[in-house]
């Protein structure tokens, strides 16, 4: 309000002096000219306030629109980032798959014959690299299972799912782990042997 009154006050004391100068100033070509410019500073008095006014408000616009640029940036910084985690968590996964498939094919013939058992399947746990490649193995679990032509021939197994313990026979669970360890080139105390017996329990 305040503003608003010296805007006013303004424009009567220009109003006032330009009337003084005009009733003072002879009838000639420059009175024109006076006329003129006295309009011109009028007109600026004027709009003072709603240059001032569109100015702030500009400021305003520019504010918030750098503001919600940088929001956006962070969105989309912080977006790619996700992705790049999902990509490498898809790539340390799909890594680990192919390493249990060629891990199984290098020992499934031996396991079968010497000790007629069968790979279920190959859980290994890792620590990944920032690219997603294998940094250091953790832990390697075999689910093992009876042979099927075993069961088939009705032969004896070397390896027993005791029912007492459910639990593999210990001197053919330490051998099986030293021949795991001796193909794939990795530490015995890294293998984990789980019987289908035991995995029933877990279940």
């Amino acid at each position: 309000m305040e503003y608003l009154n010296e805007w006013v006050f303004n424009i009567i004391i220009f109003l006032i002096l330009a009337m003084i100068v005009d009733m003072l100033l002879p009838d000639s070509s420059m009175k024109k000219y006076t006329k003129l410019a006295t309009g011109l500073l009028l007109m600026a008095i004027i709009l003072t306030p709603i240059l001032k006014l569109v100015s702030t408000d500009f400021e305003k616009v520019l504010a918030s629109f750098s503001t919600n640029m940088d929001i956006e940036d962070s969105s989309t910084e912080n977006l790619l980032k996700t992705k790049k985690k999902e990509i490498q968590a898809s790539q340390h996964a799909y890594i680990l798959e192919q390493m249990a498939v060629q891990m199984k094919k290098m020992v499934e013939k031996e396991l079968s014959e010497k000790y007629s058992l069968d790979i279920n399947k190959i859980q290994i746990f890792a620590k990944p690299n920032s690219d997603g490649t294998i940094n250091e193995l953790d832990n390697v679990v075999v689910y093992l299972t009876p042979s099927e032509k075993s069961i088939k021939a009705i032969q004896p197994v070397n390896v027993t799912f005791q029912e007492t313990d459910a639990k593999v026979d210990t001197t053919d669970y330490e051998t099986i782990k030293s021949m795991f360890s001796s193909n794939w080139e990795i530490q015995e105390s890294l293998i984990e042997l789980v019987s289908r017996e035991e995995l029933g329990n877990e279940e």
